[in-house]
């Protein structure tokens, strides 16, 4: 995780990432201590069409494992956007989603917090 580098063998870092052609949703997590926010949002205004979505939460970067509710709302709307035909064809809509029981993480990150504290300094 720390050595990758999107650009790697590829060229000049911008370039690659005015490269991609693909729909990209880019979700940051502000309190993460690992992927920034400010990396993220580097991503993002790189990206041609690319859509930038924070999330919040207490856990830093677990917070993407612990945040159900809303990573699914965000993806399953980008979704609906990007891909309106296989969409509408899917099993399930973003209003039926909603109507489902809200998903819940059953306990917290401990590392989620001492991540949050490492990047106070």
């Amino acid at each position: 995780m720390d050595t990758h580098d999107l650009s790697r063998g590829r060229g000049d870092y911008d370039d690659v990432l005015k490269s991609i052609q693909q729909p990209t949703l880019v979700i940051g997590i502000e309190s993460d201590g690992l992927f920034t926010i400010s990396e993220q949002y580097e991503l993002a205004d790189g990206i041609p069409e690319a859509k930038m979505i924070v999330i919040q939460s207490s856990d830093g970067h677990d917070g993407f494992l612990l945040e159900f509710d809303q990573i699914n709302r965000h993806i399953l709307a980008f979704e609906k956007d990007v891909l309106p035909d296989i969409y509408d064809t899917s099993v399930i809509s973003v209003e039926e989603a909603e109507k489902e029981e809200e998903l819940k993480a059953t306990k917290t990150s401990l590392f989620g917090e001492a991540e949050v504290d490492i990047t106070q300094w």
